[in-house]
């Protein structure tokens, strides 16, 4: 699979504040949902249990996010996601939430994530299939 992934996500009337803009916490919420399905077109399926996924013990240690434009009213938005880096034990997705025609740059975002070992809850290694799958997606490589 090649960067980034692409996922289409619908803004509802429940996501907007008083003002009719995209409430803040909402594009945390869909750089969530959109990594799901990355993960899930990567093959990672949430429902496998740890033994065929056990890269899905594994915790957000940190946000970044950059409010550019405000998402006003109902519609589509398109969220892009990058690999840009893959660690011993965290990844750093990187994502840019856009109109879904692409002309408006609404926020960029880094997630950093940290698989742990299910039995200790301390920070452990990716296995090899995760990072077979993620490697070539990541920002620089070819």
């Amino acid at each position: 699979m090649r960067s980034p992934f692409r996922s289409v996500q619908h803004v509802y009337f429940d996501d907007l504040d008083a003002l009719n803009i995209l409430h803040n916490v909402r594009f945390l919420l869909f750089t969530e949902r959109a990594r799901g399905e990355l993960f899930d077109a990567l093959g990672f399926h949430w429902e496998d249990d740890l033994a065929a996924n056990p890269d899905k013990f594994h915790v957000v240690a940190a946000h970044a996010i950059k409010y550019l434009v405000p998402v006003r009213g109902l519609g589509d938005l398109v969220v892009l996601l990058t690999p840009t880096h893959l660690g011993r034990s965290s990844f750093v997705l990187s994502a840019r939430l856009e109109s879904f025609h692409g002309s408006t740059l609404h926020a960029e975002c880094t997630t950093r994530l940290v698989r742990l070992d299910p039995e200790t809850n301390k920070p452990c290694p990716w296995s090899d299939r995760f990072r077979d799958a993620l490697t070539p997606m990541l920002a620089g490589q070819a």
